[in-house]
């Protein structure tokens, strides 16, 4: 994430990066306290030193393959027994970067 935003910096020419917003998914095992405090030592002496983490939640959606419903969570889900596609919800990514 902070390699990410960094290079965004870099090939933007900007001096420092100012924010960067991280969606987490619902269902993720991401601690956004444990995130942060990582940052907050990364960041030293970078040109993310002074930058903001924003935490975003993406919600759970799952859709039925045979159907299409769509379902917030497994325990909702329709009686196709077919499984399902998630679509969202899992995982951590760095949804926008802002540098100046």
């Amino acid at each position: 994430m902070l390699d990410t935003a960094l290079a965004a910096a870099r090939a933007s020419g900007a001096a420092r990066v100012t924010r960067i917003r991280l969606l987490i998914g619902e269902s993720a095992a991401v601690v956004p306290e444990c995130v942060q405090s990582y940052f907050e030592q990364l960041r030293i002496g970078t040109e993310a030193a002074t930058a903001v983490l924003e935490f975003h939640t993406a919600p759970l959606l799952i859709r039925c393959p045979k159907c299409g419903a769509e379902f917030g969570s497994l325990a909702d889900m329709c009686g196709c027994n077919a499984g399902g596609e998630l679509l969202s919800g899992q995982g951590l990514v760095v949804e926008s970067i802002e540098v100046d």
